[in-house]
């Protein structure tokens, strides 16, 4: 890079009078030599603020394509819970059909078991019924059982007094009828021998 420098222009006509044109020529030189530093100046910070964008670019892209490639997989998540979302969708309908349907069973169940809480209570009325009145044959049985020991007893003691009964009746009988055969053999006797008076 070539930097113009323009030196100043001397005359060589010392003692006259500075010309205006030399003095504009002069000024003109001098703010072309501001301007023109003031460019190398701007002209450096603008390379630096090209390397700093530059260097800012190469992240930004680098960036760029890191976001790129996460968007692709946060695009593949979204579309795979997208797909796990149908699927437990799908799952719950069926479950809700299910639980539906087990519903109608508990409730059929819960009927069955009112139906079967009821005949049993039903049953265990009659059974305990059926054991009162059992209850009952058994005490009258025992009343009976114990009625016919003392009839038994009764009888037996019955027996052995018609027995001793008898015994005494066959006794008397006996002895009634050895005092009539004896009183008849008397009689005859009496008649076969005649009193003498």
């Amino acid at each position: 890079m070539f930097i113009w420098c323009f030196l100043p222009f001397s005359s060589p006509y010392k003692n006259h009078k500075p010309n205006a044109l030399y003095e504009k020529v002069k000024m003109d030189h001098k703010q072309i030599m501001m301007e023109l530093n003031n460019f190398v100046s701007e002209n450096t910070e603008t390379l630096e603020n090209f390397k700093k964008l530059s260097k800012e670019t190469v992240f930004y892209r680098d960036l760029h394509s890191r976001l790129l490639m996460e968007r692709t997989q946060l695009k593949k998540k979204v579309d795979e819970l997208r797909q796990e979302e149908r699927k437990l969708q799908n799952d719950w309908t069926v479950m809700k059909y299910h639980l539906e349907d087990l519903k109608l069973i508990l409730n059929d169940q819960d009927e069955e078991i009112s139906y079967l809480k009821i005949q049993q209570q039903q049953e265990l009325k009659r059974l305990e019924e059926s054991f009162q009145f059992l209850q009952k044959q058994r005490e009258m049985v025992m009343q009976e059982k114990h009625l016919v020991q003392k009839l038994q007893h009764h009888f037996q003691v019955s027996q052995m007094r018609s027995k001793t009964l008898q015994t005494h009746l066959e006794q008397a009988t006996a002895q009634d009828e050895s005092h009539q055969q004896k009183d008849l053999q008397e009689e005859l006797g009496a008649e076969s021998h005649p009193q003498q008076y």
